[in-house]
């Protein structure tokens, strides 16, 4: 087994704790298999090692590597186990101690998600409430909330109030408190309760506690990153004073914080859990080449919330070339397929992935248009999107042909048309207002407003007055106007997308929403045709969109890539206030771009060979790419840079001027590499110890700053941040209780914590 030095200083770790950071594609599968190997050869018995893993698949993975390492040494394997297979094991000892009661384990989603709504059903009786609690979007947001109260250790109230939701979502506390009575009652225990239950348990009787602590002498944790707080109760409660634990994740990949996953696990927690851990990098990606790793290194030593390591590709490494291509008609990408299957590339080697499934829409709609065939994960296909359908609806509307889909047709459209917007009421009543309007279309206003019982709310009896009165206007307008203008008519009428906003829990579930109808549009408005022709386009690419046979073209979300890889990564969608995702109600604080620039370091490192970003045409985007730019140029009030920021900052023009000499080496004679931003250029390349003269900047030499960059403003402040003061040295910030005073609390190595003045502090990253 051929390690590198990092390797086989984490191989060789002896005693106490460690904590590993590894870059994308550092071969950690590879080292932690050599890890195992190494404590079996060094006497300890396969039962004293644990190995822990978050799912399945990853768990089956490094099985399956540590049978091929270990099966000609003769030694036994120790236990690779998830989490959650670790929970189910002591859920039944506790279940035979009589701590636990003896409840079936139900694993079907649906399962779960039947029991949550029939939760919020019995709420709605008893309070009165609203029917849209029922709705998609808010169903959505529930089984969110009942997940991440089972990921903590905190009462769900209290959750709650750290989640920091609107109020109008408050009725997620007694929800819960009726879901959590009927599954007991019920006698049935849920994927996530296999931690939850007994971690609760364990917390509240601490002999229990011991039961379970000290019965292993190592464990070893994949991407630790991916932790939340139950977890590393159960870590902590499992390791007890005995076992020495090895963690190995990349805090620059934690993308799951929806799951109760955060950066602060593995910056400060787990030295904290775990006390002094000896500390290790795996630097080198055997993954992509230099091109790659410069533009992810400029990317992310933007966000403060990391341990400051550098992405180094090995030098064997293949090139990995990056492209950016603006998104024009015809869609690059199409473009981007031909070139590649004329290089000899296979549609399965190549992966479209998004920040959100409404930016697979134009992706889809190019491909359906080309006769390309796709294969889409984790949604459904542009024309089964409930929103696509209604929107579709009223243009049936306009033209009289709902009553030509055919009765099952027709009212699965119209029930999309009466539930965006809802109307309000039960599911039940939507869906036989729908059969009766697809058997009698032309009185469908007139059914609408007779719809309305004497017994219905007046405020809903409102919604069904002004419905009816939509879709009396919609059916009077003029079949010969254009389908995007009629679309964007249906939109305004039907104030669609304060309704998305307003019921969603998740601002990322209502911008799906809103931005695939605007994807839509704007293919209706490229189109340009009138309502007739563009429905009967709908129609042929419908068809096209049948289940594609043999290979083809995958599209997935970013979130669903992580971990995995291909050789060819295309990053669509690439426009600010998408990617990252902004809008007028989220103020894009620290936090959150610090959360969605490591969901952009994710995609990005998921590619081997090459790279491309779609995004908008932007020539500021163009004049500073060129000019070795990595700052996103904040835009004036008259400004509008449509390119993401992410672009901006990682540098791209240096990243391919500079990785392309690298992959040269000495052979390299090209013109002194020049740029405006040359900071993490010559830090990569004093890192990897290259031959070649540090990057410049034009003309003279800058002076030297007085420092102002480095000094962190309130703003740039997170709990875990790790920070250095002038006489205090190296802390941690613990605290920001008062961002508009610019105050934090911050916990120095040696002082201890103190409450600081940001402004005079002077706090510099470390």
């Amino acid at each position: 087994m051929n390690l590198t030095a990092e390797q086989q200083g984490i191989v060789a770790h002896r005693g106490g704790h460690a904590k590993v950071s590894a870059v994308a594609g550092s071969g950690k599968t590879t080292t932690m298999v050599a890890r195992v190997r190494h404590l079996l050869e060094q006497g300890v018995a396969p039962q004293q090692l644990l190995v822990l893993m978050f799912n399945r698949s990853a768990r089956d993975s490094f099985s399956a590597a540590m049978h091929d390492v270990l099966q000609p040494t003769g030694l036994r394997p120790p236990e690779v186990r998830t989490f959650h297979s670790l929970g189910l094991r002591l859920v039944g000892s506790f279940t035979r101690k009589k701590f636990l009661p003896a409840h079936t384990l139900v694993t079907e989603e649906y399962q779960q998600e039947k029991l949550a709504k029939s939760a919020v059903r019995q709420l709605i009786d008893q309070e009165d409430g609203s029917e849209e609690w029922l709705s998609g979007e808010n169903m959505e947001g529930f089984l969110t909330f009942i997940d991440l109260v089972k990921s903590d250790t905190m009462p769900a109230g209290k959750l709650f109030s750290s989640l920091q939701l609107a109020e109008r979502f408050s009725y997620f506390i007694e929800a819960f408190a009726i879901f959590e009575a009927e599954r007991q009652a019920r006698q049935i225990r849920f994927y996530a309760d296999l931690i939850h239950e007994p971690v609760m348990a364990m917390l509240g009787n601490p002999q229990l506690a011991d039961w379970a602590a000290n019965h292993v002498d190592h464990i070893i944790v994949d991407e630790y990153q991916d932790i939340n707080e139950v977890q590393q109760q159960l870590l902590k409660i499992i390791a007890g004073h005995r076992a020495q634990v090895m963690v190995v994740g990349d805090v620059d990949q934690c993308i799951y914080e929806w799951r109760g996953a955060k950066p602060e696990y593995i910056t400060k927690r787990f030295a904290l859990d775990f006390p002094n851990p000896a500390t290790y990098t795996l630097s080198y990606t055997f993954r992509f080449g230099h091109r790659l790793s410069l533009a992810a290194n400029h990317l992310i030593s933007n966000n403060r919330l990391r341990d400051r390591k550098l992405c180094l590709s090995f030098p064997t490494t293949a090139d990995t070339t990056l492209s950016c291509l603006p998104e024009k008609e015809p869609h690059p990408l199409l473009a981007i397929l031909e070139e590649l299957a004329a290089g000899g590339r296979s549609a399965t080697e190549v992966a479209v992935l998004v920040r959100m499934f409404a930016m697979s829409v134009p992706v889809e709609l190019a491909l359906l248009e080309a006769h390309v065939p796709y294969r889409l994960v984790g949604h459904e296909p542009v024309f089964a999107c409930q929103e696509i359908k209604a929107l579709s609806g009223y243009l049936h509307l306009c033209r009289g042909s709902l009553g030509e889909l055919g009765p099952a047709a027709a009212a699965d459209i119209i029930e999309a048309m009466l539930t965006h917007p809802h109307l309000g009421v039960k599911r039940e009543k939507i869906s036989e207002l729908a059969a009766g309007i697809a058997r009698q279309s032309d009185r469908a206003a007139e059914l609408i407003l007779g719809a309305a019982g004497p017994d219905t709310p007046p405020y809903v009896q409102k919604r069904f007055a002004r419905t009816a009165e939509t879709w009396l206007a919609i059916g009077n307008l003029p079949s010969s106007a254009r389908a995007g203008q009629l679309l964007e008519t249906v939109i305004n009428k039907t104030n669609l997308f304060d309704y998305y906003r307003n019921i969603s829990s998740r601002l990322s579930t209502a911008e799906n929403r809103i931005k695939t109808c605007q994807a839509f549009v704007r293919f209706a408005a490229r189109l340009d045709l009138a309502v007739a022709p563009f429905l009967e386009k709908i129609a042929t690419l419908q068809q096209q969109a049948a289940a594609p046979a043999g290979d083809c073209l995958l599209i997935t979300s970013i979130h669903r890539a992580k971990g995995l890889e291909w050789p060819v990564v295309i990053l669509a969608g690439l426009t600010d206030g998408s990617f990252p995702l902004i809008t007028e109600e989220r103020e894009m604080t620290f936090d959150n771009l610090e959360d969605e620039r490591r969901l952009f370091y994710v995609a990005m490192t998921r590619a081997k060979q090459q790279l491309f970003f779609i995004h908008p045409p932007d020539r500021r985007f163009s004049k500073m790419k060129k000019a070795g730019h990595a700052r996103y140029p904040q835009p004036k009030d008259d400004e509008n840079f449509l390119a993401s920021r992410f672009l901006y900052e990682a540098n791209l023009g240096l990243s391919n001027q500079l990785g392309e000499a690298v992959r040269q080496g000495e052979g390299y004679s090209g013109k002194p590499i020049i740029a405006q931003d040359t900071q993490v250029a010559n830090q990569y390349l004093a890192a990897i110890n290259s031959p070649l003269q540090p990057v410049e900047r034009p003309g003279k030499p800058a002076k030297p700053q007085a420092g102002n960059q480095e000094i962190l403003t309130i703003n740039e402040l997170a709990e875990g941040l790790l920070v250095r003061h002038h006489t205090f040295g190296p802390g941690v910030v613990t605290a920001v209780p008062d961002r508009r005073r610019g105050i934090a609390q911050v916990l120095f190595e040696h002082h201890g914590e103190k409450i600081l003045k940001v402004d005079i502090a002077k706090l510099q990253p470390q």
